[in-house]
């Protein structure tokens, strides 16, 4: 027997997934802790995908993601030479058009590459992407669209892209990001189209919580409550809902008397005091904060 909880994550799982397969490329956005990290390992699961991940941040660049110039050892080991290298998408879509090839030798379908870039808002997508805003495209995926790189004239003949690079069509991106991160509305236009853009919902993730076992139904009822109120908060909203990632480090202080207390005090209430930073009525809203917190019927 399935729950209905459980119920409607299947079919929750089902529509990202489908919606992946159609778009290519798909960006999970939501409050902090929805698990938008865990759900693109599970989406990239359930394809039964070859998966690598990474993580965005301000000093990644083009020659991290693509390709570049980097520093290694002399090959006597006491200095630093330089050569050409690729990224680690690039080296991941190599990997992925060896697997197309050998699906369409034998007749067979090719086994899904899902990358999954985390936090990829905190980065500088011009910088990082380059060339491949083009080449990611779910419209011009495939050896009949290659594009010629920054450092195309360096390339091994034997690579496989030598005369070009391209996305295979085997290739899948999931990207996360929180709806609230400042750096949110440096994304491009040119990118956010390259992308289909499904919101994950705090209430969404309140399934996990079964793992908490005996504090399970009361983790549910908090997180409830607690989401509501701050829904109605006076400057904030639904996008500032907290997930039930936050409510799973219940486990952390389960042999303390009062977990739930601990968990508003180390982890709960640290981030709504950040969500309320300058708002004029800062104190009384984290006070009623608190109070729908601790009295969830």
């Amino acid at each position: 027997i399935v729950s209905k909880a459980e119920f409607e994550n299947i079919k929750r799982m089902e529509k990202y997934k489908n919606s992946l397969l159609i778009s290519k490329n798909m960006i999970l956005t939501g409050a902090p802790g929805t698990g938008k990290t865990y759900l693109a390992q599970k989406i990239a699961e359930s394809l039964g995908a070859v998966t690598e991940m990474v993580q965005f941040h301000p000093s990644y660049d083009y020659t991290d993601f693509v390709e570049g110039i980097r520093p290694i050892k002399s090959k006597d080991g006491q200095g630093v030479g330089f050569e050409y290298r690729r990224g680690i998408f690039k080296k991941f879509c190599a990997k992925a058009l060896d697997e197309y090839q050998r699906a369409a030798d034998n007749g067979t379908e090719p086994t899904p590459y899902v990358f999954i870039i985390d936090e990829i808002n905190r980065g500088d997508l011009a910088k990082i992407f380059g060339e491949l805003f083009f080449a990611i495209d779910p419209n011009y995926r495939g050896n009949s669209n290659k594009i010629v790189t920054q450092y195309q004239e360096m390339i091994d003949s034997k690579d496989p892209f030598y005369n070009g690079f391209f996305v295979p069509e085997n290739v899948f991106i999931i990207g996360t990001m929180n709806d609230i991160d400042r750096s949110v509305d440096s994304i491009d236009f040119a990118l956010r189209r390259r992308f289909i853009w499904p919101k994950v919902k705090a209430q969404d993730t309140i399934s996990m919580l079964s793992q908490l076992g005996d504090m399970s139904l009361e983790a549910q009822k908090r997180m409830t409550q607690l989401n509501q109120a701050i829904a109605e908060t006076e400057l904030l909203s639904e996008d500032f809902q907290i997930g039930g990632a936050y409510f799973l480090k219940l486990a952390q202080f389960k042999s303390n008397p009062y977990p739930f207390e601990k968990l508003w005090e180390y982890c709960i209430e640290p981030l709504l005091i950040e969500y309320l930073r300058g708002a004029e009525n800062a104190k009384e809203n984290l006070a009623s904060l608190k109070k729908a917190y601790e009295n969830a019927d």
